[in-house]
């Protein structure tokens, strides 16, 4: 194996574990969010907010797809999705967290905040190193 592609495969294989890492703490956020009623509080139908959510989940899990065959765009994508749960769950559930003493389950309800907030935004930017490497 020569040294790019040596340089590729660790670069994919770090995406690939934060890509699953970040699956680790956002699908069990929305859960926790669905079961809270977080969208009906912000005025938004469950029946959308589950669809866009399945719908990134399906991306991310396409982009992991592509990144196996080594494709630009899998790295583009989980660029995407790293920066969007970041921001979707910081400006969405922070304010919560830092203004009150408890927050919904207590210790796991932040865990999950805080790892999406350092697993997405360490995702996003492995990725766009990846985009160096892979052409």
């Amino acid at each position: 194996m020569s040294e790019i592609e040596m340089r590729r495969s660790r670069w994919s294989t770090v995406v690939v574990i934060l890509s699953l890492l970040l699956l680790f703490f956002t699908i069990p956020h929305t859960l926790e969010d669905f079961a809270t009623g977080e969208p009906a509080k912000a005025g938004v139908p469950a029946p959308l907010i589950s669809t866009v959510v399945a719908g990134i989940i399906a991306l991310q899990a396409l982009a992991l797809l592509w990144i196996g065959r080594q494709k630009r765009r899998g790295y583009l994508i989980h660029a995407f999705i790293g920066l969007f749960w970041p921001l979707a769950a910081g400006v969405a559930q922070l304010p919560a967290i830092l203004s009150q003493g408890s927050y919904r389950a207590g210790f796991i309800s932040v865990f999950y905040v805080v790892g999406i907030l350092v697993v997405g935004i360490s995702l996003f930017i492995v990725s766009i190193l990846a985009l160096r490497v892979v052409r």
